[in-house]
């Protein structure tokens, strides 16, 4: 009999809360992320719900080692991920590495203070303008345990104190 209500979809439906995304909301703001940390759990798919509330266009990168204007290490770095965005305010953009050249993306934020290098390609990376809010959708491997630094390298934001910690656990 438990059997028939588990196959027929009755019974408890902590298997489909399970299976379900963990949503984790996360602010940009002049010149913080919150949460800090940020806690994310290895193997269990995440969305992050990633909300520019500030007055600026602000990055939500995620690696190790920062180096100029990216981290020499994506947490991202191949993975699937998924990002989404799910307001109606003008369109911005949202990538990984080799779905834009930087030559598109400086002509598309010539209007913003961008800092990144002629020519380089960044690991994955959202980026919001003000009002904007995008969903990113991904499944962290048990690899990547431990402490990592989210950050915006848009001009003079990281050395602002624009980065935080994320911790895969």
């Amino acid at each position: 009999m438990l059997a028939a209500l588990v196959l027929a979809g009755g019974g408890s439906s902590s298997f489909a809360q399970e299976t379900e995304a963990l949503r984790i909301d996360v602010t940009l703001d002049e010149y913080s992320f919150l949460p800090d940390p940020l806690r994310i759990p290895a193997g269990r798919e995440v969305t992050l719900v990633i909300r520019n509330v500030g007055r600026v266009s602000h990055e939500f990168m995620a690696g190790r080692e920062p180096e100029g204007n990216d981290f020499i290490h994506d947490l991202f770095g191949g993975l699937h991920v998924n990002i989404e965005e799910v307001d109606n305010t003008d369109v911005g953009h949202a990538h990984q590495a080799d779905a834009a050249s930087h030559a598109e993306h400086a002509e598309e934020n010539a209007d913003d203070a961008h800092a990144h290098d002629e020519g380089h390609e960044h690991g994955t990376m959202v980026e919001a303008r003000a009002g904007q809010t995008f969903v990113m959708t991904f499944t962290l491997p048990e690899d990547r345990r431990g402490e990592w630094t989210t950050g915006c390298f848009l001009a003079g934001h990281y050395e602002a104190g624009m980065h935080g910690t994320l911790i895969v656990e």
